[in-house]
């Protein structure tokens, strides 16, 4: 029988590591080499969207596991993968500063100033 009390690789490192990646990578996507603030806060919004509701799908799926079949509703998977967010939204913060500096910075290219 699985050790499903603790921590380990199947029940906490994969699937946080799944939120962080689409946290990353999800941005990039959307939002591509745009020169505009406002898409990139959409991209932003949107990942977050995305990100909190594959952490509730990771979470059902998780709590199937352990109990034999997924209890409770939908707003209650939504409360918990809010939980993970303590991980993967200072993440998405730091890709979309970073991000946004580099709009910036080809809007300064483009200018003529390096």
């Amino acid at each position: 029988m699985a050790d499903l009390l603790r921590l380990n690789l199947t029940n906490a490192i994969l699937p946080l590591s799944v939120l962080v990646l689409l946290s990353v990578g999800l941005p990039a996507l959307l939002a591509g080499a745009t020169l505009s603030q406002g898409r990139l806060g959409l991209a932003v919004g949107v990942t977050a969207l995305v990100v909190w509701a594959v952490g509730a799908a990771i979470m059902a799926a998780l709590y199937a596991q352990v109990n034999g079949a997924a209890a409770g509703g939908v707003w209650h998977y939504l409360q918990r993968s809010a939980l993970m967010a303590l991980l993967w939204g200072p993440v998405l913060a730091l890709v979309w500063l970073m991000r946004a500096q580099g709009i910036e910075r080809r809007r300064g290219l483009r200018m003529g100033r390096p």
